[in-house]
């Protein structure tokens, strides 16, 4: 009687449990859309005390089973890591969106308690070895992708550190926290950053009205934002080089000199952190289970790039100094990083007859936003659909449904303007992912967190053309997160290796440059015009103009994170602004000692020993672009299979195995290096 007293207070507790979680509003799995608008400080401290104490539990269960079967062990670790990766990417939404500073600051450090959490159950010996004593049970026969999870959940233990004594184990708990702490710390203090620059008319000379009119003061002078808009307006089209310079070395200088100390600290524990897990640097703990596998296969990667670009990066730095010295001959014959875009844009004008002022009216930011939904829905096979019934954390954030095959696969929001403490940068964030049990689906869900420039009171939001590309990428990386339906949830689309998980949205890019995509949207914002062939011509043919420097930034940037975490002791004797220095000079202009991007270069937090995974994705991204120019850029049974083979597997099965099965053969470097006009 006593033992079915007990198993009634327990199954009691757990429906109390099972309430409590369900009663939060960010731990509903209903498919009712979050209402953000009832989102509070307690909201989240509640939110993460019930995750915390379900997993304990859930935890329990799993230990205290003596023999391990698919369900017991399998699925309820997946459920487990399931509950924590949701509400993380539900907090890591709202830290990076809300405008209330309690709600925001909240969320960092819910965030970061969740995080502690979570990465600490890699050092949970009893929950480690039930998945091994399950991955050594031959008598229990396991699907591809069920030995796929198993095997990567078990060596993921192993690799942080469960194959050391405990006396070992036990420093990495305070290391981890650590990191965690100054991660979190480094990411809050860019989106903090606020910084404003006044201006009189005689220092933005060049600058349209219409902007100039959104940025003016009772007092006549013009208060300008350091936002990522802003900084692309002043350095395309501010006559003045003071201007110019002032305003992009405050907009790299956000969050110095705070961020400094942190990265200091975070580059520490890292590689302190490698060396006790008995890896040579944080590099080569971090790579290890990614496509690249070894430190020494990116820098030879890096390496070659270097060498092939360096002769395209050496003549376009020569002819855009000789065209500024024949447009400004008084002024210094020096390039400087300021006078890049600036002199870029107008030899657009000049020499190639291409006018980018021109070309944004035919990319009004609404008509792009449904031109690019026409894009992807008649390439993949999918219905994009407006949705008045998900309510918003900002007025100004739009809702979308996603189809495909007549049936609701996902939701997503697009939240596109900068405004205060928001994320400055572009990305897609998760909010929900997808889970099956038995037959009750939760569908994912994400939002495109984005920095567009904001229309005016007389003209709407107008994109470049390279802001056209951005938002097909950020869009490819939504798809991505939608279409992946996997079994194993924890085998979502953003599980792939991190040096692939560019390649779905890369490749999607290359659909701005191709006519027969872009006449189906590209209308003159005050006539309707479709986009004339022969001012794509003229894009088309600068499609390669200073392709070298631009990809040169991409390996200085890719060579500092990697010296940051391969090479610590280098890096800590340098310090880390003269690695960067030396990095990023490989574009051959002057570097300047003031600039200090580092403190706002975010990926150095979330992508640690990971930035050069953009170009190494970029391969396999024009790769698989290449059966596409085969078989038509808008060819729908190629998108279909496309969608199929790549998109929605998810991390269910290696990717080099989908990329080549989707390619018919092995995977080359031909299209990406013919993409960057270096012939093989």
């Amino acid at each position: 009687m006593k033992k079915i007293f007990i198993l009634a207070l327990l199954m009691i507790g757990g429906i109390i449990q099972a309430q409590d979680l369900d009663s939060n509003i960010l731990l509903k799995h209903d498919n009712k859309p979050i209402d953000f608008t009832k989102v509070t400080a307690a909201t989240l401290k509640d939110a993460v005390a019930m995750v915390i104490k379900s997993s304990d539990e859930k935890i329990k269960k799993m230990v205290a089973v003596k023999t391990q079967t698919l369900s017991n062990t399998l699925v309820a670790y997946d459920n487990l890591q399931y509950e924590i990766a949701d509400l993380s990417m539900k907090i890591g939404l709202i830290s990076s969106t809300y405008s209330n500073d309690e709600i925001r600051n909240t969320a960092y450090a819910e965030s970061e308690k969740l995080s502690v959490y979570a990465s600490n159950l890699s050092l949970n010996e009893p929950l480690y070895k039930v998945l091994k004593k399950l991955s050594t049970n031959r008598g229990i026969v396991l699907s591809n992708k069920q030995k796929k999870f198993l095997s990567e959940s078990v060596i993921s233990f192993e690799k942080n550190g469960m194959k050391l004594s405990l006396a070992d184990r036990k420093p990495l708990e305070e290391i981890n926290n650590k990191l965690i702490k100054f991660g979190n710390l480094f990411d809050k203090n860019i989106n903090d950053s606020k910084d404003s620059i006044e201006f009189s008319d005689v220092d933005l000379k060049g600058i349209d009205t219409e902007t100039l009119n959104s940025w003016k003061r009772p007092n006549g002078k013009y208060m300008v934002r350091v936002n990522g808009p802003n900084v692309i307006n002043i350095s395309e089209n501010a006559d003045k080089t003071a201007t110019r310079k002032t305003f992009g070395l405050r907009y790299n200088n956000r969050a110095f000199p705070q961020n400094i100390a942190v990265l200091d600290s975070l580059l520490f524990y890292r590689s302190l952190y490698a060396k006790k897990l008995g890896f040579t640097s944080y590099a080569a703990y971090s790579v290890v289970d990614k496509m690249a596998a070894k430190p020494e296969n990116v820098w030879a990667f890096e390496n070659d790039l270097i060498t092939k670009l360096t002769p395209l990066v050496t003549n376009e730095v020569k002819t855009l100094k000789a065209f500024k010295n024949e447009l400004n001959p008084s002024e210094s014959d020096t390039l400087y990083g300021w006078d890049f875009s600036y002199y870029s844009k107008k030899m657009l004008n000049t020499k190639y007859k291409l006018d980018k002022d021109e070309v944004k009216k035919y990319f009004e930011m609404n008509n792009t936003i449904k031109g690019m939904f026409t894009v992807y829905e008649n390439l993949l096979g999918i219905q994009i659909k407006p949705s008045i019934t998900m309510p918003v954390w900002d007025a100004k954030v739009k809702t979308f449904e996603m189809w495909s095959e007549g049936k609701k696969i996902g939701s997503f929001y697009l939240d596109l303007f900068p405004r205060a403490n928001k994320y400055t940068h572009f990305a897609c964030f998760p909010i929900s992912q997808y889970s099956k049990k038995d037959a009750v689906e939760n569908l994912p869900q994400a939002a495109l967190i984005c920095n567009f420039p904001e229309g005016t009171a007389n003209e709407p939001s107008l994109l470049e053309h390279d802001n056209v590309i951005t938002m097909f990428h950020e869009f490819g990386h939504l798809v991505h997160w939608l279409l992946g339906h996997p079994d194993i949830a924890s085998q979502n689309s953003f599980s792939v290796k991190g040096d692939f998980t560019e390649a779905p949205s890369q490749f999607l890019e290359n659909w701005c440059w191709e006519y027969d995509a872009l006449k189906l949207f590209a209308k003159h914002y005050k006539t309707g015009e479709t986009l004339p062939k022969d001012l794509f011509d003229k894009m088309k043919q600068t499609q390669l103009l200073n392709i070298g420097s631009h990809y040169i930034g991409q390996v200085g940037y890719g060579l500092t994170d990697f010296t940051y975490e391969d090479k610590y002791a280098e890096t800590k004797q340098k310090g880390v602004l003269e690695v960067f220095k030396e990095k990023i000079s490989l574009n051959q202009l002057p570097f300047n000692d003031n600039n200090h991007m580092i403190c706002s270069f975010g990926h150095l937090n979330g992508y640690g020993a990971n930035y050069y995974g953009y170009l190494w994705s970029k391969v396999y991204a024009q790769d698989m672009f290449s059966v596409f120019k085969k078989n038509g850029v808008m060819d729908k049974a190629t998108g279909i299979r496309y969608r199929k083979e790549i998109l929605e597997k998810g991390a269910t099965v290696p990717e080099i195995e989908i990329v080549e099965k989707f390619l018919g053969r092995k995977s080359n470097s031909n299209a990406f290096l013919e993409s960057l006009g270096i012939k093989k």
